[in-house]
Parts: C-alpha cells; structure tokens; sequence
C-alpha cells in the first residue's frame, strides 16, 4: 500500500485541502434549506415546550401539581432514551456513506402527526386524560429524538472546517429565532380569539395543525443538506463504552452541567405572567395580558434578529465563542435586575423594560449560535483525544441535557404554582381572591429567575477551556488525519 502511495505522489494535507477547496463550503441554497427546517422544527419543539404546561392546566384542567409531576417524569424519560438513541446513531453508517440523513427524511410526518394529537382535548377528565396524553407524548419524543439528534448533528457533518461550521450555526440560529418567534403569534392569536368568543379548547386544534404538524413537514427540507465529513463507523464495543467515551469531552460536559444548574432561567411560562397580572387601556380600549406578551416578545427582540447576522464577526473581535456566552450572561443578569426595579405597572414603565430586553436579546441571540458552535468543536476536540467521531452520542447527550432540564423546570414550575394555588379553571377576578400572592410573585419570577438562572450557568463554564491555539491545532491534526484516511481508501479502491 505504501508502495503505491508513493507511485502517486500522494500528499495526505494537500489533497484534503483540495478536496475542501470543492466541498468545504456549504452552498448558500443548502444553507437556506438547512435554516428553514430547523425554523419548522422549532415550532414543533417550542409548541410543546411553552404550551403544554399551560394546555394541561387550562384546558385538560389537571390541578398545577399534577402536571408538574407528570411532564416531569415525562421528560426524565424523554432524556434518558437519548443516549441509547446516539449510539444507536454512531454505530450506524447506511448506503452511499451517511449517517444521519436518513432520519431527517423518513420521520417529520410522523412525528408531525404525534405533535397535533397531543393537543387534543379528546373530553376525558382526571386519570383516562393523563393516560392518553402520556402515550401520546412518549411515542412523539421516541421519534423526535432520532430526528433531532440527526438534524443538529448535521451541523458538523456539513463541513470539516470550524469557520464553516460557526457560518453555518449562525444562520440555523436565525432559523430557530424564526420558529420561536412564529410560535410566540399564539398569544397574539389567543387574545384576538379569546375577544371573539372562540373556546381555547378549538384554538389549540388549529395550533397543533399550524405549528405541529405544519414545523415538521417545513423541517423535511433539512434531508436535502450533505455530509461532507467522512465517517467511519467506530469498531463495536458495549454501550457503557460508548458513554465513558464522553469522559473525555470536557468541553461538552461542562457545557451540560452549566445547562442544568440554570433551570431557573424559563421554569414559568410567560403566558402566567402576561394573561393574569398585565391589561392596559389605551384609547378608552382594554388591551388584555395576551395581546400584550405578543408585542412584548415582538418589540424586545427587535436588536436581536440582525445581531445574530453579526455574530461570527463578534466572536472574533471578543476572543472566541465562549467568551460571547460569558459577555452574554453578565449582560442578561445586569439589564434584567435594572429592569425589575423599573417596573410594569404603566405602558410607560413596560417600554423602558422592552428597551433594556432588547439590548439583552442582542446578547442572548448570538449566545445560542456560540453555544451550538462551541458543541460542534466539542465533536472536534472529542475526536482529537480518542479517534472516533461522535456526533450521535454528542448530540444525543446534549438533547439528554435540555431534556432533564425542561424535567427540572415542568416540576418547579408545578410546585412554585401550586404552591402560589393556581387553578386554571378560575377567572382573573376569582384568582384575585382566592390567591393574591400569586400576582405579588408573578414580577419577580418574571424578570429575576432568569437572571439567577444566568448567574448559575456561569459557574461551571468559565472552566472550559479551549484556546485559539488548541482549536488550531486540533483543526489541523483532524485535516491530516481524515485526508489520510480517503488517501487510503482511494488506494484499496484503484483510485
């Protein structure tokens, strides 16, 4: 083999280089399809994350405590069938060589499908309801996992270069703020319908449509992306192998662990701020809380979008991605203890607030790209310290992370609600009565958990550490490794 290696005048370096010359770069069409999906997938995903506390409460009428504990045991199941799903993934190599696309292209409908029955009222009351919502539920996340482990873990498939990859994450983050911000129209939709007379129970059947089965089928675009790394499947070794494999990617388990210790951050829905403590009127006309958390989430993130087509040039004049995450914390815990000391009582004192969360939207917009960049050089490093290339159990294990965090929040969510004795089935005035301190608390809970919850992600990330220098020459040692991996395999092949 070496013999004829050197009949061709192979270069290892400078036929990868080459080859990245042709494929390294992710055309602009692809990248469009790519962002698109995953605008789909996050209406899914953000359907069922912001809305199902509230539509189980609200409307299936199951007593705040109830649900906490539920969707709480839910979503601990949820992550721990993702790493089983990762190696799965990784173990795995189809025809023509890929390894993730075939799930972005067999699964949306399905899983489409799974996310409008779930919100359902199919008219059952107490255990019969639970129970059919927790099938639903389990089948939807079985196949939501092998999806979105597969279209995340694209990312650093799309291309071997880091530079390529951050283009990439930016415009997926753009993609996401897209499937957020879509989904953020529901309460906009809520207040317009609610005036009309229009029951929330029939409001949330052309939601489930709209956003669940409509994101996924939009998130099928993402099966038209490539691979342009190559994969070699890892020789076989038992599952628990597989995951002490991860004990070498620092980088992603501090990442993990700075997640979950910010629960805080979103552990109550907006919706039991906006609908019960906010009104005003404006013109002799009552503009209730529904309307208003439509705008508010329209207008405070107005600096937001265009900051994330700047992030990359940000990154490098701060040092790198980590540090953006670590500006973005700092920035968030400082605007939003301002904003709290503000107020809301006055329009007046709401648009100083919306002035101040735009500047932190800035911040918070770009953190998401970094963070998922920072991921895929995870992938990198992790490859750099023991030869195999882990997108599926890396991936997996960060999905196994969001997961145990939305557990953590669903149930601190169900037990400060309880404990404040919300019901969903009282009006604004009976809750007024029966709990006052829930609208003394609702203000706090609104504006500072999510500082606290900033504050405590800082803990353990400021211990990644991964240099300029380190990023370079892991870049450098993966480019000569993989070049000779196709030099050999052009060989064996007569090439």
């Amino acid at each position: 083999m070496a013999e004829a290696v050197a009949k061709k005048s192979y270069n290892p370096i400078k036929h990868f280089l080459k080859k990245d010359a042709e494929e390294g770069c992710v055309p602009n069409r692809e990248l469009l399809f790519y962002s698109a999906a995953l605008a789909g997938q996050n209406m899914t995903y953000n359907l069922v994350s912001q809305w199902i506390f509230y539509f189980c409460t609200n409307i299936l009428h199951i007593k705040p405590g109830s649900v906490g504990t539920i969707t709480s045991i839910s979503r601990v199941w949820d992550a721990l069938n993702d790493p089983i799903v990762g190696v799965v993934i990784d173990r795995r190599k189809f025809k023509r060589g890929q390894k993730l696309h075939p799930f972005l292209g067999k699964l949306p409908l399905v899983i489409g499908l799974l996310s409008a029955l779930m919100f359902m009222n199919f008219g059952l009351k107490g255990k019969a309801a639970v129970a059919v919502f927790l099938v639903i539920y389990f089948a939807w996340d079985m196949f939501y996992s092998f999806q979105d482990t597969a279209l995340w873990g694209t990312m650093s498939l799309i291309s071997p270069h880091p530079a390529e990859r951050d283009r990439v994450s930016q415009w997926l983050n753009i993609g996401v703020s897209v499937g957020i911000g879509a989904v953020s129209l529901i309460t906009l939709m809520m207040g317009f319908f609610n005036n009309l007379g229009v029951s929330e129970s029939t409001q949330f059947v052309g939601y489930a449509l709209v956003f669940g089965l409509g994101g996924e089928l939009l998130s099928w675009l993402a099966a038209y992306t490539k691979e342009r790394v190559e994969y070699t499947p890892p020789e076989k070794q038992s599952f628990w192998q597989d995951l002490m494999d991860l004990r070498h990617n620092k980088i992603l388990i501090l990442f993990m662990l700075a997640q979950l210790i910010s629960f805080f951050d979103g552990a109550i829905p907006q919706i039991y701020f906006f609908k019960y403590c906010v009104s005003y009127t404006v013109g002799g006309r009552l503009v209730n809380g529904e309307t208003v958390q439509f705008i508010y989430g329209l207008l405070s993130g107005i600096l937001g979008v265009p900051a994330q087509f700047f992030s990359t040039k940000v990154s490098e004049k701060v040092g790198g991605m980590k540090n953006v995450i670590v500006i973005a914390k700092l920035a968030n815990i400082g605007l939003r203890v301002l904003a709290f000391f503000i107020g809301y009582s006055s329009i007046g004192q709401l648009a100083a607030v919306i002035v101040l969360m735009n500047f932190a939207s800035v911040f918070n917009n770009i953190t998401g790209i970094a963070g998922r960049s920072l991921l895929c050089d995870s992938v990198d490093y992790a490859e750099w310290k023991t030869g195999k290339r882990t997108e599926g159990i890396s991936f997996s294990t960060q999905n196994f992370t969001n997961k145990l965090l939305d557990s953590i929040k669903l149930f601190v969510c169900g037990r400060i609600l309880k404990a404040l004795t919300f019901d969903g089935e009282l009006t604004v005035e009976q809750l007024k009565i029966v709990s006052p301190r829930y609208f003394t608390a609702q203000w706090p809970i609104f504006m500072l958990l999510p500082a606290l919850g900033s504050l405590m992600y800082l803990i353990p990330f400021v211990f990644i550490k991964y240099t300029k220098a380190q990023k370079a020459e892991v870049e450098k040692y993966l480019a000569a490794r993989h070049a000779a991996e196709i030099g050999d395999a052009e060989v064996v092949n007569g090439e």
